[in-house]
């Protein structure tokens, strides 16, 4: 079986692991982590930190995945999955063994696609993405390399998302909005128009009401 390492060892990683376990395709050799911490999970334990990454290649684990979320700020996972190549790991697509796929679905190298997602017909999915738990790519849509689209998010039909863009959990994009890159989406939002590169968007709601004297405030959009 061949031998993957996974880049990151916090919350996203372990999803990674129960998929890559479900999937049965590839033997986890464990974690590498920035911060070289010493615990690791169900078992795979941390085996080094970003600068032992040339070793680990040469003892023949050859296959790498970057493990690690959103982070705030897309373009650091752009800067890791530049390295794995640098030395010459080979970048699998990680899909789990519940998640709905269209034949006709056009999925780039170092996607993950996590349980219960759907990608539709004739939709395309960008190099290095993330579909979270839930998330549904409809028809003919687009998302762009390392975007990330979160738990039970949905792009109806036709949708374009640009890179490195996060659609928080639970939002809607309506058919046929285009979105621009470095974009953020609160999550709960619904997108009904267009959004320029590097907009944050989201649809106002309260969190939280407490106490009695607190109904007026609670009437939020």
């Amino acid at each position: 079986m061949k031998k993957i390492v996974l880049i990151g060892g916090g919350g996203h990683a372990k999803s990674v692991v129960d998929t890559l376990e479900a999937a049965g395709e590839y033997e986890i050799a464990g974690f590498v982590d920035r911060q070289a911490r010493t615990y690791g999970y169900r078992g795979y334990e941390v085996i080094g930190s970003d600068e032992d990454l040339g070793r680990l290649y040469d003892a023949g684990i050859h296959y790498a995945f970057l493990a690690i979320g959103f982070l705030g700020k897309s373009r650091v996972r752009d800067q890791c999955i530049q390295k794995l190549r640098d030395i010459g790991f080979q970048i699998p697509v990680v899909i789990d063994p519940s998640a709905v796929v269209a034949r006709d679905a056009r999925i780039e190298e170092g996607v993950f696609i996590g349980k219960r997602a759907v990608v539709n017909a004739a939709a395309f999915v960008g190099k290095h993405a993330i579909l979270n738990t839930g998330a549904i790519v409809e028809h003919d849509c687009v998302v762009g390399a390392y975007s990330h689209v979160a738990v039970s998010s949905v792009l109806c039909g036709n949708v374009t998302l640009g890179s490195h863009c996060l659609i928080g959990a639970g939002s809607i994009i309506l058919q046929g909005v285009q979105i621009g890159e470095d974009v953020r989406v609160g999550a709960g939002s619904t997108i009904r128009t267009g959004l320029a590169d590097g907009v944050l968007a989201y649809t106002k709601k309260i969190v939280a009401c407490v106490g009695p004297d607190t109904e007026r405030d609670c009437q939020g959009e």
